[in-house]
């Protein structure tokens, strides 16, 4: 099946299709209709943070077939390392670099940047990093999902998740302190690739990145742009970069900034999954930031692309399913999902209800990321 790249030659988005949310509630004023998603956002039951919640794996969902089944191979962990609730600076006794890496391949624990990476038989890593307003309960659950639908498109990669300091208070504030965290979180993950690819050269890494993710990863090929010991390696690069729902900017990936610098210089391939009917990023998202995002419209039509950049359209991939994580509450614009492509949480896919837990409803735009890949 073709990749259908739109490279060079990305239309602008004509328009916004008529919203959904508004239609509900025809009589509200724009102004209104965000107080209302604001309120719903504050209101919504979160699971708790507190405690260390263990990684889902596949004998808790009860599907276990096989010793590669849903393949969650380990965890970059820097949960802990800022101050989350309140303005997201750096704890005492952390860096900018430093991580915990627990890998399934390796049985390693150690909390050192010298952690023992086992190189995969694959030749070939993916990285999750999940969005904000996620805790570590969640976080697992995100990646075991996308592992699951990995697996329902008959691919199996080590996926290793990203976990950090997402989890801040549900409200403006709160989203800018995890806008803050994403970004002071590149380096950290910058860290760990140049490590792995230090002791596995020739294995391909692909980053994974939902939501506010996408500032994660900006920060990170910033951060790798300017690495000597990076730069030294002559050949290295990052193999692919999948960006779902972004929550950026959508002019931060032109040519001549520096993330698009960074894509040019650093990405095989750089794919955008845009999304036009994702309700976190048509409302909180543009009340809050005053432009639209990346993961919404796509760049913006008059910028320059860096060469190696493509994008498609999802929406039509990720249905209208509530509860796209099956527990059983409203979260993530739940109330608001009416017509494909409104979930935000949907892009990874949608775990079977209660007790098809480990059966995938939907796929999401995994299955697009996999042509992507294999097309390659």
């Amino acid at each position: 099946m073709s990749r259908l790249k739109h490279n060079q030659s990305i239309k602008q988005v004509h328009g916004q299709s008529i919203s959904k949310l508004v239609t509900f509630a025809a009589a509200a004023s724009s102004f209104s209709l965000i107080l209302i998603m604001f309120h719903v956002l504050h209101f919504i039951s979160f699971p708790s943070t507190s405690g260390m919640v263990p990684r889902i794996n596949t004998s808790e969902t009860g599907t276990e077939t096989g010793p590669n089944m849903y393949q969650n191979s380990g965890s970059i962990f820097t949960r802990g390392h800022f101050d989350y609730r309140s303005k997201g600076q750096l704890i005492q006794g952390h860096n900018i670099t430093d991580y915990t890496y627990s890998s399934d391949l390796a049985s390693n624990n150690n909390s050192k940047l010298s952690n023992k990476f086992i190189c995969p038989p694959e030749k070939e890593i993916g990285i999750y990093i999940h969005g904000a307003w996620t805790d570590e309960q969640a976080a697992n659950e995100q990646l075991n999902r996308t592992a699951m639908s990995l697996m329902s498109n008959n691919y199996t990669i080590p996926l290793i998740g990203f976990s950090w300091d997402s989890n801040t208070p549900v409200n403006r504030e709160g989203w800018v302190t995890a806008k803050d965290i994403a970004e002071k979180n590149g380096p950290k993950l910058a860290q760990f690739i140049l490590d792995f690819k230090n002791e596995c050269k020739d294995a391909d890494i692909r980053l994974i990145a939902h939501s506010l993710g996408a500032e994660v990863v900006n920060s990170t090929l910033a951060s790798l742009s300017s690495n000597q010991q990076w730069v030294k390696k002559a050949g290295s690069n990052i193999t692919s970069v999948h960006l779902l729902g972004a929550a950026i900017d959508r002019s931060s990936v032109a040519a001549n900034t520096t993330l698009g610098k960074a894509i040019d210089k650093l990405v095989s391939n750089f794919y955008n999954l845009r999304n036009s009917e994702d309700n976190m990023l048509q409302y909180v998202y543009r009340s809050v930031e005053q432009h639209d995002a990346l993961g919404l419209l796509g760049i913006s039509h008059s910028m320059p692309l860096p060469k190696n950049y493509f994008e498609r359209e999802v929406n039509s991939e990720i249905p209208p399913f509530q509860d796209a994580d099956g527990n059983n509450k409203l979260d993530c614009f739940d109330f608001f999902v009416i017509l494909p492509g409104d979930n935000h949480c949907g892009y990874i896919g949608v775990r079977g209800l209660s007790p098809l837990e480990g059966i995938p409803r939907s796929d999401g735009a995994i299955d697009i990321m996999v042509q992507d890949w294999s097309s390659e």
